[in-house]
């Protein structure tokens, strides 16, 4: 995003204050949007993309709190507490110790100054909002304010849709889905009415609508990945059914993303071709592929739809957990032996001294780029989970080989026959090798596959061990809920939500 053409200055205050100040979206700085080129340019902007979920420094509390990572004592002790860590979250959300985040602050995955989804959020609003009020329009105006509507309204949607379940509980199908998660703010005027919070069902049911409502205009081919296209509106609905455990829409949609992307060789890196440029020294050097030079770019032929995805989990103040390890075939898995590398662990001298010693560290967002939006990869699996859960068994294991020819060493052989549920478990376990380590996506599965209760797959609870002590976080409870802050709630008292009061 960086290197866009267009990066548009733009100001805005956000869900601080008072019900006056809840969305005070007007342009205040170099450029007051008046054309639909000028809306268009907003969606160009780096703070769209580049700050989901995440707190400052770029990593995320949500990785704590599930099971591809571990802490140990003087990580825990020394690198959060004793350093005085500013993102110390992580470490509470690790210990599952409440409040995670200091109810008092600014939430920067609410709203932390042109961080958080509801700054972001405002920008996909007055693109929305601005084209539909232009009312004269040249034709090429209209294709262009078509295009860039849809493109604001899925970007919206990932937004929402996402949030909805980071702050709100696990979403059931079919059940009472009545727990008032977020407010679903669309509007720009504010001299409106706060919206009140919305079920986690109306959120869903929104989502869904204005999806299908974006679909026929998105473009086939976006500038850029940080915009839809279609199969990335696809992919979100792929993603959207995954939830509501609609398999064959799953199945359905996952179907018309792949087939956009023509042969797996566009849109899938062969590991089998890539090298070290300097093999004596794996920590540092960089990969190189005879494919393209885009493997730590935004425009990597692997990433479909771009958000930024958390870049400290299994690399600082963290290791991947033995779970995670234990899932790698470490003789035939490339993505084992060029990204967990054996590497010098945490070691310091305060504290009464520590020295983790040898640990595999994680290395693979430092050498490739990777996406919290929708990788080619997660479409695949995606397909194939939906195929799995629907016992179409061969289909989905023909997903799964091809994914895996890219990533195993030549000659390992494919997968087989298995029992449904053993299918199910393969699939999953590709996606949790395959996905970032971080960010929200293992977050939003483990919560997503409490409804499977009694699949190996499933689980209730966490339990992370730091120094023989051990710590349980229940997936279906509060635990796997980030409440919203005493900064917006205080101003928002017809929410209904108590005031955080227990001491930080």
């Amino acid at each position: 995003m960086t290197n866009k053409k267009y990066i548009i200055s733009f100001a805005a205050l956000f869900l601080m204050s008072s019900c006056q100040r809840f969305l005070d979206v007007k342009p205040k700085g170099k450029l007051i949007p008046s054309s639909v080129a000028d809306y268009d340019h907003l969606l160009d902007n780096t703070s769209t993309v580049e700050l989901n979920f995440l707190d400052g420094n770029k990593g995320s509390m949500l990785a704590g709190l599930g099971d591809n990572i571990e802490v140990t004592e003087g990580q825990g002790k020394v690198g959060f507490l004793l350093s005085s860590h500013p993102n110390v979250e992580r470490y509470y959300a690790y210990i599952f110790r409440q409040p995670y985040k200091n109810p008092n602050l600014d939430d920067d995955f609410w709203s932390a100054g042109s961080q958080g989804m509801y700054p972001q959020i405002s920008y996909f609003n007055n693109v929305i909002a601005g084209i539909r009020g232009i009312g004269q329009k040249t034709p090429e105006e209209e294709s262009l304010g078509k295009t860039s509507v849809a493109q604001a309204l899925v970007a919206r949607a990932w937004c929402y849709f996402n949030a909805n379940m980071i702050f709100g509980p696990v979403y059931k199908p079919g059940t009472d889905n009545s727990t008032k998660t977020i407010p679903y703010v669309v509007d720009i005027d504010i001299n409106k009415p706060i919206p009140d919070l919305s079920t986690s069902e109306e959120v869903a049911t929104r989502v869904l609508k204005e999806l299908h409502e974006a679909l026929p205009d998105l473009p086939v081919r976006s500038t850029w990945p940080s915009r839809a296209n279609k199969a990335s509106g696809y992919a979100m609905l792929a993603y959207y059914h995954l939830f509501t455990q609609k398999y064959d829409s799953v199945v359905h949609y996952a179907s018309l993303a792949w087939t956009a992307a023509g042969s797996p060789a566009n849109v899938l890196y062969d590991y089998n071709k890539f090298k070290l440029a300097d093999p004596a020294r794996p920590l540092t050097s960089l990969l190189l592929t005879s494919q393209d030079a885009n493997l730590s770019l935004v425009n990597s032929r692997e990433i479909l739809f771009y958000r930024a995805t958390e870049r400290e989990a299994g690399f600082s103040l963290s290791y991947p957990s033995a779970e995670l390890i234990a899932l790698f075939d470490q003789a035939n898995d490339l993505r084992f032996s060029f990204f967990y590398l054996n590497s010098p662990g945490y070691k310091t001298t305060q504290g009464g001294g520590y020295d983790d010693g040898m640990r595999t560290l994680s290395y693979r967002f430092r050498k490739t780029k990777m996406t919290d939006g929708f990788s080619w990869p997660e479409v695949l699996l995606m397909r194939a989970e939906g195929y799995a859960r629907m016992n179409r068994l061969d289909l989905a294991i023909a997903d799964l080989n091809t994914l895996r020819q890219y990533r195993l060493k030549t000659g390992t052989p494919g997968l087989t026959a298995g029992t449904q549920d053993e299918v199910i478990q393969w699939v999953l376990e590709e996606r949790r090798r395959e996905l970032p380590i971080g960010g929200f996506k293992r977050f939003l599965d483990l919560k997503r596959f409490t409804l499977d209760k009694g699949k190996p797959w499933s689980k209730s609870e966490i339990v992370h061990k730091i120094a023989g002590q051990s710590y349980k976080g229940t997936i279906d409870s509060k635990d796997f809920i980030v409440p919203i802050s005493n900064v917006v709630l205080k101003h928002n008292p017809n929410w209904g939500i108590p005031l955080e009061t227990r001491p930080y």
